[in-house]
């Protein structure tokens, strides 16, 4: 082979020669970094100094081509922002299942427009039966309650005091009406809340037979009477 001809001392030099060549390549094709300093001028150099480690830095081969970008580090305000995004994106998604459930729940318990009426009807006519009983409660109270103040009246129009066994009862009475009159504007309340909801409802019933419906936010997780009859409340 021709390998085998070459004297030893030219095989020596040879070697040494390629090693020497191969030593070298490293350090002609170690890479450049670049950054940009405070004043905005552009700088170079084979490695970033601590105190512009946070800016996005450049590496360039040995032609000066880039190869490789690595981005500034985030500021805190940009993080903060981005945890914001994150959460409006979460809240999004949790609204949009959920107004997906309620959908399911509203189409699953009414099949027609009259269906949601009816159910409407039947709620505020059962609440309506509670105020009147509950009003002649009060009525009878009122009424026993003057008995009272005419015996306390007449007692001390005799110039005696009226015992506190009668002054004990009148306010027991007045503490029972002013407990059934907050009652009975509670149930008010909860039958102008039962309109608004079957109103949502039946608009929304009406979207979804339509074809028309879009992403809607609910109002909040008591605002569907259909999801309030599938999970009644105790």
């Amino acid at each position: 082979m021709l390998y085998s001809k070459i004297p030893p001392l030219a095989r020596l030099f040879a070697v040494s020669c390629l090693l020497t060549l191969i030593a070298a390549v490293p350090a002609s094709a170690a890479s450049i970094e670049c950054w940009t300093n405070d004043q905005g001028v552009r700088e170079c150099g084979n490695s970033v100094p601590p105190e512009y480690s946070q800016k996005q830095v450049e590496e360039l081969d040995e032609h000066g081509v880039v190869v490789k970008v690595r981005p500034a580090a985030k500021t805190k305000a940009q993080l903060a922002e981005e945890a914001r995004r994150k959460k409006e994106e979460e809240a999004r998604k949790k609204r949009e299942a959920e107004q997906a459930r309620q959908d399911e729940i509203l189409l699953s318990t009414f099949t027609s427009e009259d269906d949601i009426k009816m159910a409407r009807d039947q709620k505020v006519k059962a609440i309506d039966g509670i105020i009147k009983v509950t009003q002649g409660s009060v009525q009878i109270l009122q009424d026993k309650l003057q008995r009272l103040q005419k015996r306390a009246a007449d007692i001390e129009r005799a110039g005696k005091q009226a015992p506190q066994s009668l002054v004990t009862n009148m306010e027991d009475v007045k503490r029972q009406i002013k407990n059934k009159e907050a009652f009975i504007q509670g149930r008010r309340k909860e039958k102008a809340s039962v309109r608004r909801e079957y109103a949502a409802d039946l608009k929304r019933f009406r979207e979804l037979k339509s074809g028309k419906a879009g992403t809607v936010s609910p109002p909040g997780p008591d605002s569907s009477a259909a999801s309030a009859t599938a999970n009644p409340k105790n």
